[in-house]
């Protein structure tokens, strides 16, 4: 179906499968090979490399990343029945999903997002089935939003297919909240990004009010994506690391606001508090731990509000990081700000300096970054990047350098030099396509 795979080492893996993007022709013959039928839609999502915004988006605070060319390509056809049946080259197994009772699938990894994005379509042609077929060069597992270029997809792939296309705003909204049910609870950059990238531009996206608008990138600006040899599974102790960060975030909205005396509406996100005079002094006198319980008790609060996920409810008791989760959340949401100019400017090294800001912070505050980004991050700068940092949720995954194009061999030489690879260069790209 592809036009060919390369297979590079990695510590922890053993191998990644890197698969070539396959042309428009040659998804409509493996479909049609399986099934005895052309798809009805095709479409292509990209996947997304975030530049700066680290763990804002869930805040309501601002993101600026950009889609790449690497991507997932979703062909899809309407079937007799509510029955979905996926296969994939790029995700193992081949999920069977009963429309009527999606939480019946067995478990497949990647079938979770499947039924998420299948209960968001719940409105959408009911009762009728449909076959996928999923093919693309994105790197899954690793931060490159594979699941979001996945929903994404798949969202409109159906929809299309049952002919009932969806505006680009509604696949959005619809695709966040299919990720949510698999039990992230995560923002909305990573939809918004793989809709609506433009080419050789970033996307600075804010989400109160909600907008986005795009930000040419300068010349003489290059980017790489290398891997930490680490995989970023939305899943496990991840999952729960992410979430937990969430909840802390929640917990200082509410006690910051307790604090000044502001009125705050559900659901409870720092953006309404982040432009409190002295927020900086305020959030250092957060405690460093606390539990949803006890900071609800404190304030008079209901609990739920902390602690209500899409996909179930987080431990009351459980004691998490406030403080710190703070200063990193506010503090990266004026680097956005910052670096937004920077580009603008045509201020490579103040970008990059941006860049080193924001990893610094993730590891000492924020705590995602791991020793293998932090090992990765330092080579690069070291061989000609002028800022490195983590890029997606972090606790393993990808780290993203900007660079002048003449640096880049060798900063990919060296990234895979300091994990195994893969490190690629990547490009600003275009969002959602049906081809």
């Amino acid at each position: 179906m592809a036009a060919g795979r390369v297979r590079l080492p990695t510590p922890r893996s053993g191998t990644v499968t890197i698969v070539s993007a396959p042309s428009r022709d040659a998804i409509i013959s493996a479909f049609a090979a399986r099934h005895g039928e052309p798809p009805a839609a095709i479409f292509r999502a990209p996947g997304r490399v975030n530049l700066i915004g680290e763990h804002t988006d869930y805040s309501h605070l601002p993101v600026l990343p950009i889609a790449i060319e690497r991507g997932l390509t979703v062909a899809a056809a309407p079937a007799p029945g509510g029955v979905v049946e996926a296969a994939s080259s790029a995700f193992a197994g081949e999920p069977v999903i009963d429309r009527a009772n999606p939480a019946a699938t067995p478990a497949i990894p990647w079938s979770r997002y499947l039924t998420g994005a299948l209960r968001e379509l719940a409105n959408v042609a009911p009762g009728r089935g449909a076959r996928l077929l999923i093919d693309g060069d994105l790197p899954a597992g690793g931060g490159l939003s594979s699941s979001s270029a996945l929903t994404v997809g798949v969202i409109a792939a159906l929809a299309a297919a049952w002919d009932v296309p969806l505006p680009p705003g509604e696949i959005v909204r619809r695709a966040v909240v299919s990720e949510r049910h698999a039990g992230v609870e995560s923002g909305g950059m990573d939809q918004e990004v793989i809709v609506f990238a433009e080419d050789g531009a970033a996307l600075r996206i804010d989400f109160d009010p909600p907008g986005h608008r795009a930000v040419p990138l300068p010349a003489g600006l290059a980017f790489v994506a290398a891997s930490s040899g680490e995989d970023a599974p939305k899943a496990g102790a991840a999952r729960d690391a992410y979430n937990e960060r969430v909840v802390g975030a929640r917990i200082a909205t509410a006690m910051l606001a307790d604090e000044i005396g502001l009125e705050v509406e559900h659901p409870l996100v720092l953006r309404q508090v982040a432009g409190v005079d002295v927020i900086d002094v305020l959030v250092d006198g957060l405690p460093e731990r606390i539990s949803a319980a006890e900071a609800a008790h404190g304030i008079d609060l209901d609990v739920e509000q902390l602690v209500r996920l899409t996909a179930g409810r987080f431990d009351h008791q459980l004691k998490v990081p406030v403080r710190r989760v703070a200063r990193h959340i506010l503090g990266e949401a004026e680097r956005v700000g910052r670096a937004e100019a920077a580009l603008l400017a045509g201020d490579l090294p103040a970008f990059g300096r941006l860049l080193n800001e924001s990893h610094n912070s993730l590891r000492e505050d924020f705590r995602c970054s791991t020793a293998a980004l932090d090992r990765l991050c330092a080579a690069m700068r070291k061989s000609g990047a002028s800022g490195a940092r983590l890029t997606g949720a972090g606790f393993g995954g990808y780290a993203l350098a900007a660079a002048p194009p003449a640096s880049v061999a060798a900063i990919i030489e060296a990234a895979v030099a300091a994990t195994g690879g893969p490190a690629f260069e990547v490009h600003a790209s275009a969002g959602l396509e049906r081809l």
